[in-house]
């Protein structure tokens, strides 16, 4: 009678044992599989993270406007030949959309320091080329 409850207790300690081994390996592969984004591919993006900013100093504000710029100039700069009217349209817009941003996050580092918090906060604005 022992040896079956024994046959039994490894029976089910296995099967037990396999389901958590299946489990896993699904979480796992899971995790793995790629992430598909699909967006029009004459768009471009490009993220400004400012997370390593103190956006309470004037010096760190000015590096976010610079950052930003830059983005600006990567995402709207369609040819070398020279600046467009489609890139003065695009810089445009893309500086429109990217002000909302920037006030949000200066709003949001002034009332951290306000409550005497450190103005650091991790975020990121994004930059977009438009063209209407």
């Amino acid at each position: 009678m022992l040896s079956r409850v024994a046959r039994i207790s490894a029976a089910v300690l296995s099967g037990v044992t396999a389901s958590l081994l299946v489990t896993a390996a699904t979480a796992q592969a899971a995790q793995e599989r790629p992430v598909v984004v699909y967006a029009d591919r004459h768009v471009n993006i490009e993220r400004v993270p400012y997370g390593d900013l103190n956006l309470a100093a004037s010096a760190d504000r000015k590096s976010l406007y610079s950052r930003v710029g830059s983005a600006v100039r990567n995402v709207c700069n369609f040819d070398s030949r020279g600046i467009s009217a489609d890139y003065r349209t695009c810089a445009s817009l893309s500086w429109a959309d990217a002000r909302p941003q920037i006030n949000k996050a200066l709003a949001q580092a002034d009332q951290m320091a306000a409550l005497g918090q450190p103005a650091f906060a991790a975020g990121a604005i994004t930059i977009s080329a438009r063209l209407r």
